[in-house]
């Protein structure tokens, strides 16, 4: 799931086709061949990249696909295949079993530019064909990278990456090691959440490295690998987003060095072993502390720090405007039984004990699906939702209203107090 377009939400409306055209058609198959050409004689995966792909107007459901759907919903059009999905099923940047297949889904409309579209499509054909890769599908969140320090090691790491990309090959060791030491250093001081950074860089980030190395004209590569990293301290939010940083630089470090690393990855792969073998110099060696203690002043640590302390005051007051809304105020808790979630991954915010929080979102489960607008919803281990409710829930039939968010109740679902503060959904008798 990409980028910060990438699992944006997909708020269902009407589901004519309306708005629909023969003239998007006909841009849906160009893209089609596009994302079909840019990875026709990739090296970088043993299995085929380009595969089933739905193209899906959020608003209207309308969608265009490059190969029919075994019910016959999408109809032959311009060459392609044209129908609306039906509501059931959740729509984002990412893949979905639908059918019995698997498939890359795409909002529409598609970027404009040619490389930014080709490396989103391309970066959802990974998704689709990395579990045969061996590769699971793991979404955790790094929350250490809500912290100060953390986000500050993490953006001298990106800009060490920077550094290092910008020299040849071969003068690259000094600007790596650095980058490693930044890393190491965030290990040293969040054990416990450090290994989804891996985790994430496994998944999201060689998707990522997929749509860089396929989808964009070679010269364009380096330009945009520097341009996202420096963009990276303007982002809100980095506890899942990361991997969109490191993966592609760190792919395109081993990539100029060995071109097929790639065919040597599994889910155990962690990029400080590989580009330690591919540059040939040795992991940093714990305790980090002295050795990052002057290396903050070659890679312009000074206003990554003094822009990140006036951040984290911001997130302070956030934590507890946060923490007064989930725990002390009137709120609907939601067990999750068999969850489905859009959100975007580039404005989660981390509450510690609490869970985290997804500032906007769209949940189906057994008991319906809840849109989530503004306010937020708090989300704990995967296993529970929790919505506030400070002036408690109107009820209209099977729809129920709350701060910042609607839920549609399924049938045989109701809504009951548990307490003064707490509400919840129970199946009927």
């Amino acid at each position: 799931m990409k980028g910060i377009l990438v699992v944006v939400f997909c708020w269902v409306g009407f589901t004519g086709q309306a708005q629909a055209t023969d003239a998007d058609s006909r841009l849906a198959a160009s893209f089609f061949k596009e994302a079909e050409s840019a990875s026709q004689h990739q090296r970088i995966w043993p299995v085929k990249v380009y595969g089933p792909t739905l193209l899906v107007d959020p608003a209207s459901r309308v969608t265009y696909s490059n190969e029919p759907d075994s019910a016959g919903l999408l109809k032959p059009d311009e060459g392609i295949y044209k129908g609306v999905l039906p509501t059931a099923v959740m729509i984002a940047n990412t893949s979905i079993l639908w059918q019995g297949r698997r498939w890359s889904v795409i909002l529409w409309p598609l970027p404009a530019g040619r490389d930014d579209r080709r490396d989103l499509m391309l970066h959802e054909s990974f998704h689709r064909i990395q579990v045969k890769l061996g590769l699971p599908e793991r979404s955790p969140t790094a929350d250490h990278l809500s912290s100060m320090n953390g986000r500050i090691y993490f953006l001298l790491e990106l800009r060490a990456l920077k550094a290092a990309l910008g020299k040849p090959v071969d003068q690259r060791q000094s600007d790596l090691t650095s980058a490693l030491l930044f890393r190491a250093k965030r290990q040293e001081l969040f054990p416990n959440t450090f290994k989804n950074e891996r985790i994430l860089e496994m998944s999201e980030g060689l998707a990522e490295y997929t749509g860089l190395i396929l989808g964009r004209q070679k010269d364009s590569i380096r330009p945009h690998l520097y341009q996202e990293i420096d963009s990276a301290g303007d982002r809100k939010s980095l506890i899942r987003s990361l991997a969109h940083f490191t993966g592609p630089a760190y792919g395109y470090l081993l990539y100029e060095k060995s071109p097929g690393w790639t065919l040597k990855v599994d889910s155990n792969s962690d990029f400080a072993l590989l580009i330690s073998r591919a540059y040939r110099f040795d992991l940093p060696k714990h305790p980090v502390s002295e050795a990052v203690a002057g290396l903050e002043g070659r890679y312009n640590g000074e206003s990554i720090v003094r822009s990140e302390k006036l951040k984290e005051e911001i997130r302070l007051q956030m934590v507890q405007q946060y923490t007064e809304l989930f725990t002390q105020k009137s709120v609907l808790t939601i067990e999750l039984i068999k969850m489905g979630i859009n959100f975007n991954p580039n404005n989660l915010f981390d509450l510690g004990e609490y869970g985290t929080v997804y500032p906007t979102a769209e949940v189906k489960d057994n008991w319906g699906k809840v849109t989530v607008s503004s306010t937020g919803v708090l989300m704990k281990d995967w296993k529970v939702i929790t919505l506030p409710a400070p002036e408690g829930i109107r009820v209209n039939g099977r729809w129920l209203t709350g701060k910042g968010w609607e839920l549609l109740l399924n049938e045989h679902w109701e809504l009951v107090k548990a307490d003064a503060l707490h509400y919840k959904l129970v199946m009927k008798e």
